[in-house]
């Protein structure tokens, strides 16, 4: 999502993996934005750079920035990458630090938004709700005079396959051959063969028996 008082979604040229952003902007807090390019030094993720000329604070200084929703089961494990760039020119005894916490938990302490520059920040493993909602807040910490910052929020439902994923051997030869040649597809992301919907284009692929992991036969 980015923060952003637009309605409906956006998709930007130069996002290499076409993604749809929704604008997300809630009563209690403020935009804030920049005539100033934000440098975007996330090769993995590569978020689009207008993504973050503009961000959202809470409207009350004091008060916690909150994104919360309910999982549509208990059992719905979440990825969130948080993308932060400070885009205001601060004074010179002005801080803006902020906690990072899911469900209450404290899961990054003091962070800093670099200016300019986009940080991302995300969970290496997937995160659950308690008690059948999901919390996600930036709380400013003691020494912080300016509320914390989000200029865009990924986050993404972790989906369970019945079968088997690809044979670990053929996935690190068909990674390194898309390495080799400098491959770029936008559908060459996730398990080569598994769901067989969202094979990858231009392979072939053993589905036989989803117990056992499908094999590449043919690029």
């Amino acid at each position: 999502m980015y923060l952003n008082k637009t309605d409906g979604f956006l998709r930007y040229p130069d996002d290499i993996y076409d993604r749809r952003w929704h604008n997300y902007f809630l009563t209690g807090w403020a935009q804030i934005f920049t005539s100033l390019e934000v440098s975007n030094d996330n090769s993995n993720y590569n978020p689009p750079k207008k993504a973050f000329v503009t961000a959202a604070t809470p409207s009350n200084a004091s008060a916690p920035l909150t994104i919360s929703w309910t999982p549509d089961s208990p059992a719905d494990q979440y990825y969130l990458y948080s993308h932060f760039a400070e885009i205001q020119d601060l004074q010179s005894n002005g801080t803006r630090e902020f906690d990072i916490l899911w469900d209450g938990v404290v899961v990054t302490e003091a962070f800093i938004p670099a200016k300019l520059v986009t940080d991302t920040i995300y969970n290496t493993s997937p995160e659950t709700c308690k008690e059948g909602k999901c919390s996600y807040q930036l709380i400013k910490t003691s020494r912080s005079t300016l509320p914390p910052l989000l200029n865009a929020l990924e986050i993404y439902t972790v989906i369970q396959f019945t079968q088997s994923e690809t044979n670990e051997n053929d996935v690190v030869a068909v990674k390194n051959i898309k390495a080799a040649y400098g491959l770029t597809r936008i559908k060459w992301q996730g398990d080569p063969c598994v769901p067989q919907k969202y094979v990858w284009d231009g392979l072939n692929c053993s589905n036989t028996d989803i117990s056992i992991p499908p094999r590449i036969t043919s690029l």
